[in-house]
Formats: structure tokens, sequence, C-alpha cells
């Protein structure tokens, strides 16, 4: 294909959601992300629309991923709102955080609304274990029977292993990627998503979903049981984090990179960790403790109701369900990593953890999600295109394609070629720009698709075909050939 110069991805101060196209008819929330996370409180802070400024109070919301972000819900209607629009947040986090932010929105008329978006509402399959609400029209919808069906599978394999009943859990499965790819609360919420880049992947779906039946299933006997055990828990459950792993051997590699902390630090510090590498440490524990004590004895750790957090409750509780002391089970803990081998694991690990935090880092600047829809449903916002409107542009596009591509290489074990791929997907990050190197493979795809009404979905450098939709959620391949150095398509499939 030909050469071309770089372009720039554009990175925002403000996002409005749903977005990042908005629609008259759309009710927007805007979200500032704040960088991290700190002790602030609100000061006196303003958000205004072409010079009016809304009357809406501000929230200040945690979110796992993106750190902190400021939240303006339901500030503005886009009723008879069609055109461009300057908002404008002036005012002050406490303490010292001063915010002056000045973005321009573009809402379209309501006719261009995808179809999609259009016909959808919220409908629920009551499966064997669980309600199972999805978006009509949505790719959940479309592979219901297959999804339903491997929900129900998993949740007997998590009755069976905990020897619980599981009380009914509420699934729902949005179309767009949310964080790692969903959050357990109240419900459980799962992206599923045909354009998905999340760690997780339609291909090990049912991790994604073990690892929630094990929250789900473990809240009925634990008290106060610190974070790093329950999400041990369930990777251990599930045998790996995002895709089958070895714990073991995973969390020697971890060690041999000088990123295992000890248990202190591991239940007193969980959440400032790198994401993959506390999930990694928590389950290779879990497995320990498993294998060393048998499983009844490790239940019996969540029967601790100490009023202790941290290593403290660890400590407390070891004593009591296993007698011994925090110590010993370091020592034990470390013997028993000792003898893991994780030549198997290294680079596994390694390009894992460097893809999500460059995976997360674009998500975080281009394409952050609507943190704020958590509570108390996504199904109750009254904005369904909430959870099922994503980027259309081919730019980002192309890079979102690019890193489901990158991990269908880490899940494959072709871990050279996946070096190469998440190396890209490190550049892009790092220099904000895409069409260089082989994200250059992955615009021209998205593009050629793009001026021919299709939006590209996967795609393998390469070949010359790629999974594309026109008409959400149905499923073509686009055939092309290369012509005078640009794409020529010759036919569409449906799939």
């Amino acid at each position: 294909m030909a050469s071309r110069p770089a372009l720039p991805l554009v990175e925002l101060d403000l996002w409005a959601f749903p977005g990042p196209d908005h629609y008259e008819g759309d009710v927007l929330t805007f979200q500032v992300p704040i960088g991290g996370f700190g002790d602030y409180s609100i000061g006196e802070i303003a958000i205004s629309v072409d010079g009016v400024r809304l009357d809406v109070e501000a929230t200040l919301r945690g979110d796992p991923l993106l750190g902190d972000v400021l939240v303006f819900p339901n500030a503005f209607s886009t009723d008879n709102e069609v055109g461009g629009h300057w908002v404008e947040v002036t005012g002050q986090l406490v303490p010292e955080r001063e915010i002056d932010i000045t973005q321009r929105i573009v809402v379209r008329p309501a006719a261009g609304r995808p179809r999609q978006e259009v016909e959808t509402r919220w409908a629920v399959e009551r499966a064997l274990c669980c309600n199972v609400t999805y978006l009509v029209g949505s790719a959940a919808e479309r592979d219901l029977d297959e999804v339903v069906e491997l929900i129900d599978e998993s949740a007997r394999q998590a009755e069976e292993h905990f020897g619980l009943e599981l009380p009914r859990v509420d699934f729902v499965l949005i179309d767009r990627l949310w964080g790692n790819g969903g959050y357990a609360g109240d419900e459980v919420v799962v992206s599923y998503l045909d354009r998905d880049y999340s760690p997780g992947r339609g291909s090990t779906f049912r991790q994604t979903v073990l690892h929630e039946l094990a929250h789900a299933i473990t809240d009925q006997i634990e008290h106060a049981t610190p974070w790093p055990l329950l999400e041990g828990t369930a990777v251990q459950f599930a045998g790996g984090h995002f895709k089958p792993e070895p714990l073991g051997p995973r969390a020697r590699a971890l060690d041999e990179r000088g990123e295992l902390p000890p248990l202190v630090e591991l239940f007193t510090s969980f959440r400032e960790m790198q994401h993959e590498s506390r999930y990694v440490a928590a389950g290779a524990l879990v497995d320990y403790l498993v294998e060393t004590y048998g499983f009844p004895k490790f239940v019996d750790l969540f029967d601790s109701n100490f009023d202790l957090a941290g290593s403290e409750w660890l400590d407390a509780a070891v004593r009591q369900a296993l007698g011994i002391d925090l110590m010993a089970l370091q020592a034990g803990f470390t013997d028993w990593l000792a003898g893991q081998d994780p030549s198997t694991q290294s680079r596994d690990l390694a390009l894992t953890i460097a893809l999500q935090e460059a995976r997360r880092a674009f998500q975080g600047a281009y394409d952050p999600y609507p943190s704020f829809f958590a509570f108390p449903s996504v199904t109750e916002t009254g904005e369904d295109a909430l959870a099922m409107r994503d980027p259309r542009s081919p730019r980002l596009v192309a890079v979102e394609a690019l890193i489901g591509y990158a991990q269908d290489l880490i899940i494959s074990g072709d871990l050279a070629a996946a070096a190469v791929a998440v190396s890209e997907v490190e550049r892009v990050v790092a220099e904000g720009t895409v069409g260089v190197g082989l994200s250059a493979d992955f615009l021209e795809v998205a593009e050629a698709l793009d001026d021919t009404g299709y939006e590209l979905l996967e795609y393998v450098p390469g070949e010359t075909s790629a999974l594309a939709t026109r008409d959400a959620p149905d499923l073509v391949r686009v055939d092309w050939e290369v012509v005078d150095g640009a794409i020529a398509v010759t036919g569409i499939r449906s799939v």
C-alpha cells in the first residue's frame, strides 16, 4: 500500500456522553478527567454552554482505571440544538487545583442517528441461573443462545467448585467497551461487542463470566475479606485473569521482573499496584493456599470476621483458619514460587503488561468510557446510547482493531508477532499519531471500508479481507485487491 504521513489523534480535556458523536435528542453528561487519584473536594465549579451557565451540580468520582473524574450529569439537552457549541468549565478543586477548559462540541441532526440505536431497547432473557439483560439489535442479541448457554454452564461450574448455590445474578451485556471489559456491582455488567479491544476479547469471554460469578458466589460467605483475596479467588477459579494462565509460573515471572511485592505490601497497596501484576500476584497466592491447605481450609479464611484491614486482617485470618502467622505464610509462598518454572510465561507476561498499559492510555485519552453510569443500574440511565455508541472515526477504529489484533496474538501464543504489534500500539499512544508502521495498514483498511459505508471490526495484516459491519450487528467480510497501491473492494460476503 502507498506510504503516507502520520495522522494525529485528538485528545480532549472534556468528554460528552453519549459520544463521541452527538445527535439531537441526546441529553449530554460531561466528564472531565482529573488525572490519577487525589484527595480532592469540589470548590466553586461552573459549566456553561455558549456562555449560558447550566443549572447542574458537579460530582467527583474515582474510576479504578481512569482515576478521578469530574462529572456534570444530564447537563445539556440537545433538543433543537443542532450545530456547534462551546462548552466551558471553570472553577477549582480543593486543594489547589484550577479547572479552566473550553471545548467545542457538535450536535448532529437526529436523522443521522444509527438505526441500531433508534430501534434498540433493553430486553431480558431468563437463563437457568441468571437474568441476562441485553440491548435489542446488539451483538449480544445476535449471539444470545450461545451466550446464555455459556453463562449457565459457568454457573454450574461455580456452584460445584464452591459447594454453594449461586444467588440469582443480573448480567447486563453492553455493546461498548467499559474499562477492562466490565465490572461487578449490584449487577454484573460485561462488554459484549464486535470491535472488542479489551484484554479478554470474545475468544475468552468465558473467563470474564467465571471471574464475575466467583464474586457473586463468594459474596455469600465473605465478611470483611480484603480486596486482594476476593480478586485472587476469582482469578484462581477462572484459571487466569483475562485468559487461561498458569498462575504459579506467571507469578514467578513477575518476581523475576522485580515486581512481585511481599504479602504485606500486596494487601496494603493493592489499589496502587500495576493492574495485571496485582491480579497475577493475588491469584497465585490463592493457588498456593488451595494447593497447600486444601480448598475447605482456604474457604475458612472467608469466615474470618475481624475488624481489621489489609495485611493485619490476613495475619489474623491465617492464624485462625490455618494455624500459621503471616511470616510463615510468606515463607511458604516464597518457597512454592521458587519451584515454579517461569520460562513459558516471562515474555507473555511482559507483552501483556505492556499492551494493557498502552491500551488503557489510549482509552483514557481517545476513547474513555462513561464511568458515571455504573450505579445504580446501566439500564436506568434513560440514555441507552451510553451502552451502545462508540467511535466511528477511521483513525480510532484502526487503533482499536490494531489493539485487538495484538491481543489475539498474545492469546494464540504468537509472541514474536505480538511484540511487533505491541510496540506499534505503544508508539501510537506515545506520539499520538496513526498511519505509519503497522498502524498504516489498519488505517488504510479502515478508511477504504469507511469510504464504501462499512466499519472495520477485525483485520490481520497481509490479508486481503477484513471483518466489518454496515448495519450492526450484521457482520460481513469485505474482500479487496490492491491496485496502484490503493485498496479496491472486490466483494462483500455475509458472515
